[in-house]
């Protein structure tokens, strides 16, 4: 019995197997579904462009997403954890489709890649070719693809993420693709920062000195320096790319983004707390007035006290409202806003706002950015006025009064005087609304990437505006006159005698032979500076120990001579910063890393560093 119930066994096993070994040697076809998706060839996180071949065989979620979205930011959390439930099991693709022209350009999509913490690959469709080829009509919308190639389900918008899943484990059981792509990803390629992606900054007191406290968004974390830029502290509190700041009465109020919520610092004793949202994103319709611990905020980003010192009004982005929370009753209610995204004008419920994102208050009026339809916005009496901006859709670089002047994707809003300051984060520039004539028009940058990189908020302090240069990863300060970066001293001041593996801006790796006392000159554009604020250095190693430092001291008059040093092979590397001499100058930094070779016989006694106006 036992015998032939061993011999049925070994049958059936021999009749499986064959099919397991087909399966892993199972030979996929690329379909018309994988042709599109690789019918552009810019991507990102890849260490080349991702061919219809490799695609072949696997089960695919194609996100197509543009990086100004609420909704597609809010979509980025579901396919981490999809991600990390599947493994190999599941590709997800993202197909970034723009919605604004700045968004068109793979360096800005790749920023925005590092700011969210994407790790799959990224094509960039600037063009619409993907989008047209699978018949999208919105942003966000997802697609399923099974191993055979085909089209299996499409999601539009977001909070899909338990359909997607439960689509995707019945995909399972078909033999599928799980080798791995080419991936390569950005932040690997990128050295490391103090500030990463900043989003948001306040004014305020702590310990008993001024002081600016910095969201230093992409580290999920709070940034407090003094005036001169010290760092005092640094908060960690379960943040997750936290934005709005609002100092008041030695408490900082913080608009938590991605985890929903509006929390509260105790500056005296450290202790952070929830004041309104459950930690779930929020939808469109909430009732008001009721307790604020109770309500699901979607993506608040600003805060402001207003209409009174016991109200904060938060930016609610993700739902398109503005809500008032009650500091004595601990409710919330709903300020501006409908829920629709659009740009209606008038009292609530009949006015719309569309991704509100940035606040200022004066002369008991609330200025606000609508980031979606690049408008400045003002709400007085229960009443939203338009200053500038006219739809989704209307958007530029243009001066002018209202259906002239044009904005793309504002971020931050100051009003100083007759002065509105706004950070038009998509134009890369600080432009100004003149309260008066009513007219829009430039004050920093040209519209285009260079002088700031999409700067997401600015302040007046001390008779001077500060600019969160976010993509850049630094403060800028403006006195009117001249542009200047302001240190983050503790630590950017920090001359690590380690060789480092990451330079930013490398302009110069050629090796070169020289004598035992070489002189360094250095070549900036005509008219150009070492900015004197700036941590620029060289150091010099032999045998992975530092002999020679040379500070902004030595190097300020762009020519200088090294200590003796002894014949061998030696390794040069240090970061420049340098300006423009004249108003509103362009700053600049790069770096070199590079090999010498000392012999006394040598006849060349000089090292020329050449610092280029063009770093691409």
């Amino acid at each position: 019995m036992l015998n032939k119930l061993a011999f049925a066994l070994s049958l059936i096993i021999m009749a499986i197997f064959p099919i397991f070994a087909n399966a892993e040697k199972a030979e996929y076809s690329a379909t018309q579904a994988h042709a599109a998706i690789t019918s552009e060839t810019e991507w990102l996180n890849t260490s080349r462009a991702i061919t219809a071949e490799d695609l072949a065989g696997r089960i695919i979620l194609v996100d197509f997403w543009t990086f100004c979205c609420i909704n597609c930011i809010h979509v980025i959390p579901d396919l981490q954890a999809l991600e990390k439930e599947f493994g190999a099991d599941l590709t997800v693709i993202g197909v970034h489709s723009a919605k604004f022209a700045n968004e068109k350009d793979k360096e800005n999509i790749r920023s925005a890649v590092l700011r969210y913490g994407i790790e799959h690959a990224v094509v960039n469709d600037a063009d619409f070719k993907i989008w047209k080829q699978f018949a999208v009509r919105s942003w966000p919308t997802l697609i399923l693809i099974g191993a055979d190639g085909k089209i299996k389900q499409t999601y539009s918008g977001e909070g899909n993420k338990e359909e997607i899943r439960d689509d995707i484990k019945s995909l399972l059981r078909e033999a599928h693709n799980k080798e791995p792509l080419p991936i390569e990803l950005e932040k690997d390629k990128e050295p490391e920062t103090l500030l990463s992606f900043p989003g948001k900054m306040e004014f305020g007191s702590y310990q008993g000195e001024a002081a600016i406290f910095i969201a230093n968004s992409a580290k999920n974390q709070i940034i407090i320096a003094n005036s001169d830029g010290k760092i005092i502290n640094t908060l960690q509190g379960d943040f997750n790319n936290p934005q709005g700041l609002l100092y008041n009465k030695n408490s900082l109020y913080v608009a938590d983004t991605g985890n929903h919520k509006l929390k509260r610092i105790d500056l005296n004793s450290g202790e952070i707390s929830t004041l309104a949202g459950t930690g779930e994103r929020g939808g469109y319709h909430q009732p008001g007035g009721i307790e604020a611990s109770k309500v699901a905020l979607a993506s608040p980003w600003d805060l402001a006290l207003y209409p009174d010192e016991n109200h904060i009004t938060i930016a609610n982005a993700g739902s398109h409202q503005l809500w008032t929370y009650n500091l004595t009753s601990e409710r919330l209610d709903i300020l501006a806003g409908n829920g629709r995204e659009s740009i209606d004008d008038g009292e609530y419920p009949y006015n719309s706002l569309s991704q509100p994102s940035g606040l200022s208050v004066a002369d008991d009026k609330l200025y606000f950015v609508d980031s979606e339809t690049s408008s400045l916005r003002v709400l007085q009496d229960g009443r939203v006025k338009t200053l500038i901006g006219t739809g989704l859709f209307d958007f530029g670089y243009n001066e002018g009064g209202y259906g002239k002047g044009l904005l793309q994707h504002p971020l931050g809003v100051e009003v100083v005087g007759n002065t509105v300051f706004i950070a038009d984060s998509y134009n890369h520039s600080i432009r100004k609304y003149n309260l008066e004539t009513k007219k829009l028009q430039n004050f920093l940058g040209d519209g285009k990437r260079g002088v700031l990189n999409e700067p997401n908020d600015i302040k007046f302090h001390n008779g001077k505006l500060y600019i969160l240069d976010t993509n850049n990863n630094r403060i800028m300060l403006n006195d009117g006159v001249e542009l200047d970066e302001f240190f983050l001293r503790e630590k950017l001041m920090e001359q690590k005698p380690m060789i480092s593996e990451n330079l930013p801006n490398l302009v110069d790796s050629k090796p070169i032979t020289i004598n035992n006392m070489p002189k360094i000159v250095i070549s900036l554009p005509e008219n150009w500076k070492i900015n004197e604020l700036a941590p620029s250095f060289l150091n010099i190693y032999k045998d992975n120990k530092l002999v020679e430092s040379l500070p902004y001291e030595m190097l300020k008059d762009l020519n200088t001579v090294t200590k003796e040093l002894e014949n061998g092979e030696y390794l040069m590397q240090g970061t420049i910063y340098y300006c423009a001499d004249e108003v509103n100058a362009i700053c600049l930094l790069a770096s070199v890393n590079k090999k010498l070779k000392v012999e006394a016989k040598s006849e060349s006694g000089e090292i020329k560093l050449l610092f280029p106006k063009d770093l691409r």
